[in-house]
């Protein structure tokens, strides 16, 4: 019995972790996918200098990046929670957008000349999915409990 609440909470503990770890790396991508998407868009420079140009696609971008810093705020506020569960399903879900827009994309990228910024971005939020994934999907101390646990009702 004490290894199997010893193995759950390490799964609880992981939870909780990735969540942080996650959140914290999503604050600071978004916040500084804002920024630089804001200075090309003022400024004319560097990767995002054509959104000076069309600011409209920076009114879409700077609600997408300030959203995804909303996100990764509550992933790690959720962090903090005894049963974060429900937070990595909500992390797992929050790179599901970004994923669909780079995929329908791909042509777009590649007239641009910037499939090699897009497969960075899809790595990211593929990796991320993932984890958030296998945690929310990893079995929790109830669930694991009732696997082992013999039955005597029959």
């Amino acid at each position: 019995m004490r290894r199997a609440t010893q193995s759950t909470s390490s799964i609880a503990a992981f939870r909780r972790w990735l969540l942080l770890i996650h959140g914290t790396i999503l604050a600071l991508v978004a916040l500084g996918s804002a920024v630089a998407t804001t200075i090309g868009r003022m400024t004319g420079t560097g990767f995002f200098g054509f959104m000076q140009q069309n600011p409209m696609v920076w009114v879409g971008l700077i609600q997408a990046y300030l959203l995804m810093t909303i996100i990764a705020l509550l992933l790690v506020l959720g962090s903090g929670e005894a049963n974060a569960r429900k937070w990595n399903v909500i992390g797992a879900v929050a790179h599901c957008a970004p994923l669909i827009a780079a995929f329908s994309s791909l042509d777009v990228f590649k007239s641009m000349g910037a499939l090699g910024i897009l497969r960075v971005a899809i790595t990211f939020h593929f990796v991320w999915l993932c984890l958030e994934t296998f945690a929310a999907l990893y079995p929790g101390p109830n669930q694991a409990m009732q696997r082992t646990a013999p039955r005597f009702d029959a």
